[in-house]
């Protein structure tokens, strides 16, 4: 096993990524903007792409392209916001259509909307 690290400090004890054998392991990434530890500003749709750009620089220090992507998990403080979510995260992933999950769940961290996590395979080679 190995540990990945971005550009984004752990606020905690943990690692934002795992690698065992040849698959990558996502932590939470939320909308808190790595700057301020608060929600990213400018809403909803700004607190999706600041999570996929967090998700993804993770991705980029592991040596993986969004498109080795196998599972994504979102947590949403309210499904009414799935809609949104799901509009940002289309337009994130383009064609690639990974597996996914949406859940409800209770306050995030700092007052977060969402958070993601995911479960990548890692190139060949």
């Amino acid at each position: 096993m190995r540990a990945v690290f971005n550009k984004n400090a752990p606020r905690g004890h943990y690692s934002p990524g795992m690698v065992c054998g040849k698959t990558l392991y996502i932590s939470g990434q939320t909308s808190a903007d790595p700057a301020t530890g608060l929600p990213a500003e400018g809403g909803f749709e700004a607190e999706m792409r600041m999570a996929l750009g967090k998700l993804d620089s993770v991705l980029t220090a592991a040596g993986c392209a969004k498109e080795s992507v196998v599972m994504c998990r979102i947590y949403l403080t309210s499904m009414d916001l799935w809609d949104r979510a799901n509009a940002v995260y289309s337009e994130f992933f383009g064609q690639h259509r990974p597996a996914r999950i949406v859940l409800p769940v209770g306050p995030l961290s700092k007052g977060c909307l969402v958070e993601l996590e995911a479960v990548a395979e890692l190139a060949q080679g």
